[in-house]
């Protein structure tokens, strides 16, 4: 079983969706809330951030009118490619916790003392 496949019916997840929904990802087939396993976050923020480190570390001798800024937004462009691409090749996906949602108060609608009614 491949690491992006849902553990409900095994239906293949893009590597999209892995990426641009990594806090909550519903499956295309069943339906079911899936969340990335523990450490697919932590792992490709590590590989990000030694690849934009390794960038501004080569980058950093640079001349010319940009050549303070030049290596920091290189080391950024390198961990905004590096870590999603990560993300999409290792994440595992698991069950989602079950989110509770929470009853409305009593009274809290448009009832007699709601938004509807006339004011002072």
């Amino acid at each position: 079983m491949a690491a992006r496949n849902c553990p409900h019916c095994g239906t293949e997840i893009p590597f999209g969706m892995v990426a641009a929904f990594s806090n909550g990802i519903d499956c295309p087939k069943c339906k079911a809330r899936l969340e990335l396993g523990p450490g697919a976050r932590t792992l490709s923020s590590a590989c990000g951030l030694v690849a934009g480190a390794i960038v501004w570390r080569i980058s950093k001798n640079s001349s010319g009118y940009l050549a303070g800024v030049l290596p920091t937004l290189y080391a950024f462009l390198a961990f905004g490619i590096v870590s999603p691409l990560v993300l999409m090749f290792t994440a595992s996906l698991q069950n989602a916790p079950v989110v509770e949602v929470p009853e409305a108060a009593a009274g809290a609608g448009h009832g007699s003392g709601g938004h509807g009614s006339a004011h002072h």
